[in-house]
């Protein structure tokens, strides 16, 4: 799907069926999914919150890890450069 200037519309990676079921499977949040998978690309994360219980949770990160199921999983997810975040620069 595309929005009106042609750039893909915006993914929303906690709401995907397959985060969603590893999250299940771990008992966690599917943002606690996404930032586990992220570090452990070793990817660098700065996660922000203003709500207690997901400060909880990004401190959470490091009591439980993804195995490689897992990691097939969200790989299939990559939709290659066309799935990526454009930019619109105003001039």
């Amino acid at each position: 799907m595309t929005t009106r200037n042609n750039l893909p519309s915006a993914v929303n990676l906690l709401d995907d069926p397959v985060v969603r079921s590893i999250a299940e499977k771990h008992e966690r949040s599917a943002g606690q999914i996404v930032l586990k998978f992220l570090l452990q690309l070793g990817v660098s994360v700065v996660p922000k919150s203003s709500q207690p219980e997901r400060l909880k949770q990004n401190i959470d990160l490091f009591s439980f890890s993804l195995d490689s199921e897992d990691f097939q999983r969200l790989e299939t997810l990559d939709k290659g450069s066309g799935g990526r975040s454009n930019f619109a620069w105003k001039k």
